[in-house]
């Protein structure tokens, strides 16, 4: 069965590990919420890892329309 990593994915190293322990896929949440381009910006660059610190201030902005709750966008 597939399985896919949820949580602490912020950058192409956590990715890369994700697939050494034998996930098939690694999934992004909260560091998308905070930077929609992330994937494009690893893409371009490996070195790039997300500004998200998982503080959980966007969890209460679900009911509201999920948004990061420290980012100026």
């Amino acid at each position: 069965m597939p399985l896919v990593l949820l949580g602490g994915i912020t950058g192409r190293r956590t990715m890369d590990l994700a697939m050494r322990e034998d996930f098939q896929f690694a999934a992004m949440g909260r560091a998308l919420l905070m930077e929609p381009d992330l994937p494009a910006r690893i893409r371009r660059d490996r070195a790039t890892v997300s500004r998200c610190v998982h503080c959980n201030k966007c969890m209460p902005t679900i009911y509201t329309g999920t948004r990061c709750a420290l980012s100026d966008r």
